[in-house]
């Protein structure tokens, strides 16, 4: 008796379809070069080298260090160099000029010399040094502020260091999920093969009927597709992984999802370690800091500025030429603003209202991360639990299928229940696997929302 009429021959090739899954599923990149095997410590490391958010980030550190080049600066001298030509007939500029060149002599007090000038040239190479003295503190908040924007630079270095690193984790445990749940398919597939088998010795010893053969290929074609979509999912979550590190070459996961040790949640103590810890966190507290200075510098304008300034010149009637004479003067310069319009005091309310803002950003920030770590830990905790739970799951699913197989082989189960429980032991394995899949997410979460992530390995 032909066991399966019109499609025997799609039935032998079901082991075929196994292998060449599990064939596709050892190479799953869509490189042919061989992926570089990494443990999660490796990639993590990787990562830190190569993904372009930290290089990012570092370029702002080093920006911030410019910066307080840049405020040191105010405290120097200014140095200029000048050079000016001047071709005049105005009667007051040409008698300042002559006597800035050492040329002007008793002939030239003559009325009509001084009214009627004529042309007048000059080439004047002057030297001028100025020296701050006092600007309303505005030099000594400049320096403060710009170590405040490197505390802000540093901090977000380390608080995109900290994403990173969980980004780069959860894309490790998605390609170990994706693996794992290849494995489920190919093993699911495999149990289905199996029982097939048997319905179709069964069929041909006439003890079933035909439905069920049919109902048997049905599922094993459900299997087949299901396992075509897994190893796809891998070969995704391997090019994400390589991306997410910032390499050029394709990456393999090794280890694979388990569980570990959980120590007791002290949430209390979580919160206080969040605060004190989360970049982030640090980060927008020195950004209040800068908004005070910011306000200070608005409030230097009220205050009176002295400056030195030496200049040292030389007018001649033509470049390099002899024909004219030296001169210095030394200034020193007062100021004091009395009245500019009324935008003085617009800039400080400006200012004011700016470190209001980040005042109260920072006070949402507070209550904002004690909600995160609260959420973390109880998701810790849930995922932990589950564990327990799905384990023990996959344990009865895997003793009720054989019990089932025994009593279809006996005749005393229908076919029904014998999917039903391929069914049930696929969905627990899956169950216990999300359950581990969300515990090492979750861990790695709380370490994040705890600033703690990469401290330890990588601090």
């Amino acid at each position: 008796m032909n066991c399966f009429p019109g499609s025997n021959r799609k039935f032998l090739l079901v082991p075929l379809y196994v292998l060449v899954a599990v064939c596709a599923f050892a190479e799953p990149g869509v490189s042919a070069e061989t992926p570089r095997k990494l443990t999660l410590a490796q990639a993590l490391e990787l990562a830190i080298q190569h993904n372009p958010t930290m290089e990012s980030s570092r370029a702002d550190v080093e920006a911030s260090e410019a910066q307080s080049d840049i405020a040191l600066a105010a405290f120097l001298p200014r140095i200029d160099a000048i050079g000016t030509y001047t071709n005049t007939n105005k009667p007051s500029q040409a008698f300042g000029i002559q006597l800035d060149q050492g040329r002007f002599t008793q002939a030239d007090f003559d009325v009509t010399n001084l009214n009627n000038p004529g042309l007048t040239e000059n080439f004047r190479s002057a030297l001028s040094l100025t020296q701050p003295i006092y600007n309303g503190g505005r030099e000594n908040l400049g320096m403060r502020m710009a170590e405040v924007g490197q505390t802000i630079s540093i901090e977000g270095l380390e608080d995109t260091r900290q994403r990173m690193l969980f980004h780069v984790t959860k894309t490790y445990h998605d390609l170990a999920l994706a693996k794992s749940t290849f494995t489920i398919a190919a093993e699911t597939l495999t149990i289905a093969v199996s029982n097939a088998k048997q319905i179709a010795r069964r069929y041909r010893e006439g003890v079933v009927v035909k439905s069920d053969l049919l109902q048997a290929q049905v599922r094993l074609a459900g299997h087949q597709e299901e396992s075509i979509r897994a190893r796809q999912r891998v070969g995704v979550a391997t090019l994400a992984l390589r991306h997410r590190i910032g390499v050029d070459y394709p990456v393999d996961s090794t280890e694979p999802l388990a569980a570990s040790d959980m120590s007791e949640v002290n949430l209390e103590g979580l919160i206080s370690d969040a605060l004190e810890s989360r970049p982030d966190y640090r980060q927008l507290s020195s950004e209040w800091h800068q908004t005070s200075l910011s306000t200070k510098v608005a409030e230097s304008a009220y205050f009176p500025n002295l400056n030195l300034q030496a200049n040292y010149e030389l007018n001649n009637t033509a470049p390099f030429s002899s024909n004219g004479s030296n001169n210095y003067s030394v200034l020193g310069m007062f100021n004091l603003n009395l009245f500019k319009g009324l935008g003085d005091s617009a800039q400080v309310r400006k200012a004011k209202a700016q470190e209001s803002k980040t005042r109260h950003l920072l006070e949402a920030k507070r209550r904002s991360i004690e909600v995160e770590v609260v959420d973390s830990a109880s998701q810790l905790t849930s995922a932990h639990e589950r564990l327990k739970v799905t384990a023990r799951a996959v344990e009865q699913a895997e003793e009720n299928l054989r019990i089932v197989r025994n009593r279809y082989q006996a005749g005393l189960a229908p076919v029904l229940d014998l999917f039903t429980a391929e069914l049930v032991l696929a969905q627990a394995k899956r169950h216990r696997l999300n359950a581990l899949y969300d515990f090492q997410i979750s861990q790695s979460r709380l370490h994040l929302m705890t600033g703690q992530l990469g401290k330890k390995d990588f601090g």
